[in-house]
């Protein structure tokens, strides 16, 4: 197996174009890509795992979670680091996929499958995944561009409505 990937600025820069090239088919090799893209997130899972939540290295920056959900084909556990905002004390993440014209996986295991695991420190809390929507999917979307301008950018760059989605702990679950 190769080595593993640094966990930086470049090699998530690298991840977000290759999953939102518009270059057509047969320009990107897709299993490079995923390839790719499944090393650094074992990588990324691994070191956030190891350091009990803390985002490795320059990433440290970003608000990251570990979100587990059931396939919604495969019904297998997938686990993926996911960037979170917290608007009105609520737990916010986006599938935006770098503005690429299509949904990541993720977001159609917890369509699926709405019961999840996050995981933001040491110890995973029991969530349920609500897709949001009308004025409130916009209001937190706003406040996330607020924030972070480069939704704003993904947003522009595909005909889709970008995803937000609510993670709201389970009772009992705190998080």
């Amino acid at each position: 197996m190769s080595e593993k990937p640094e966990l930086n600025w470049d090699q998530l820069d690298v991840l977000t174009e290759e999953v939102r090239s518009g270059s057509g088919p047969g320009t990107v090799d897709w299993d490079a890509a995923k390839s790719h893209t499944r090393r650094f997130n074992a990588a990324f899972i691994e070191e956030f795992r190891r350091t009990g939540g803390k985002v490795p290295g320059e990433l440290g920056e970003v608000d990251i979670l570990l979100l587990t959900a059931t396939g919604a084909k495969s019904g297998e556990l997938r686990t993926v680091p996911v960037g979170f905002h917290r608007i009105d004390d609520r737990l916010i993440i986006l599938a935006s996929m770098g503005g690429a014209d299509k949904n990541p996986p993720w977001f159609y295991n917890v369509v699926a499958n709405p019961e999840v695991t996050i995981e933001l420190g040491e110890e995973p809390v029991r969530a349920r995944a609500k897709v949001t929507e009308g004025d409130d999917r916009d209001y937190l979307f706003s406040k996330v561009c607020e924030r972070m301008a480069v939704f704003a950018d993904y947003q522009e760059r595909t005909d889709r409505l970008i995803p937000v989605i609510e993670l709201e702990p389970l009772e009992g679950a705190g998080a």
